[in-house]
């Protein structure tokens, strides 16, 4: 007989209704008791990020919770550990950094209310931090938790290998495994994708912020030797005005030149926008944690070519669509390359289309999950 699975999963990303989609799927397929919390709100960039649906508008029990501080590390949900009790909960499931005040809290009080906790962690850079002090203190205070906690500990879920390898690094290596992050294969797939036409069709989707390399991007366009292209550039998230102002002369003479098309897109309607494109390009200048872009893009049916750094390389698997991290002149002639060779890298590309959506989709997630378990 089954022991009965009776879990609560925390986390500040539940405020988009997407991240709450794999809870749906470990609920109405694998029968799980499954509550979620979440901050009535959450501060991003000095910007107040707000609950994006109601709780009806969900098929399992989610609940905004007060909390105390706004600073992710010191942010704590008021009545939690009075739930927890209530609620007679096995596991504990959070999507936070390991080392924050809540973590703690959460970690110390399984002893007394016997539950376990599970976290899904992002932690990629412990090996290659730079800052030797920051370095030894994250090392510290993770061999401090494998010390005191490891039996509280049920796993470790880590959405690339580069996250397991930065734990695996602190001694966790018994309690991490991969588990890839999942996307929705029912909303993003080829299903009325365009056929593609003369024009090629260059999109960037993400926050325009200056890790996520959008000034690189803007600059290698600049280059471009060939003419029949435009530029789809998402401006739904303009987290750093200053940055703005600064790539905004780019943004300018791309649209006198009639090579810009502005589009406002959210989770909603990414996917018609996906589509519609032939490139999709991810810059990114930071140790980008996973790369649910480049998924829902692959599945959309569009050719993504991604930044040398984090886990891009780890999704897209070829050198032919991997340019060098910050590299203006490597991003610009790998768009020229696949302009060339469209059709021949198309066809290359189809391997790692099928790959994603073999093992990277919220179903396959939730079935890993599921067979740890049981």
């Amino acid at each position: 007989m089954k022991k009965k699975i009776n879990i609560l999963a925390i986390s500040h990303s539940f405020l988009k209704k997407i991240n709450t989609e794999l809870y749906s799927v470990l609920k109405n397929k694998y029968n799980y008791d499954i509550r979620l919390i979440c901050p009535q709100s959450h501060i991003d960039f000095k910007k107040k990020i707000n609950p994006d649906f109601s709780a009806k508008d969900v098929d399992i029990d989610i609940s905004f919770y007060k909390t105390i501080f706004n600073h992710l590390r010191l942010k704590i949900y008021k009545n939690l550990l009075s739930t927890i009790k209530k609620e007679k909960i096995t596991h504990v499931f959070l999507d936070m950094d390991i080392i924050s005040l809540q973590s703690i809290i959460l970690i110390i009080f399984s002893y007394f209310l016997n539950y376990k906790i599970c976290y899904f962690s992002n932690e990629n850079n412990i090996i290659d931090e730079k800052n030797f002090f920051k370095k030894i203190i994250k090392v510290f205070f993770f061999k401090m938790i494998k010390f005191f906690f490891k039996s509280q500990i049920f796993k470790i879920f880590c959405y690339t290998k580069q996250i397991k390898e930065n734990l695996d690094y602190c001694g966790l290596k018994k309690k991490t495994i991969i588990i890839p992050l999942g996307f929705d294969n029912k909303k993003f797939n080829r299903h009325s994708r365009l056929p593609k036409d003369e024009i090629f069709r260059i999109s960037y989707f993400g926050k325009i912020e200056p890790k996520k390399g959008v000034h690189t991007l803007l600059k290698a366009l600049k280059l471009l030797s060939f003419d029949n292209w435009v530029f789809n550039l998402d401006l739904f998230e303009v987290n750093d005005l200053n940055y703005y102002k600064i790539i905004k002369p780019y943004l300018i003479n791309l649209k006198k030149n009639k090579k810009l098309k502005v589009i406002k897109c959210d989770h909603n309607n990414i996917n018609k926008f996906m589509k519609q494109t032939d490139l999709v390009i991810v810059p990114s200048e930071w140790n980008e944690q996973y790369g649910r872009v480049i998924q829902e893009s692959a599945a959309c049916g569009s050719i993504v070519i991604g930044s040398r750094v984090g886990a891009i390389p780890e999704i897209l698997i070829n050198e032919d669509f991997i340019f060098e991290q910050g590299n203006i002149v490597s991003l610009k002639n790998k768009i020229e390359e696949i302009f060339v060779n469209y059709n021949d890298l198309r066809i290359k590309f189809n391997e790692i289309e099928n790959t994603i959506n073999l093992t990277r989709t919220i179903d396959t997630q939730a079935k890993k999950i599921s067979e740890i378990f049981y």
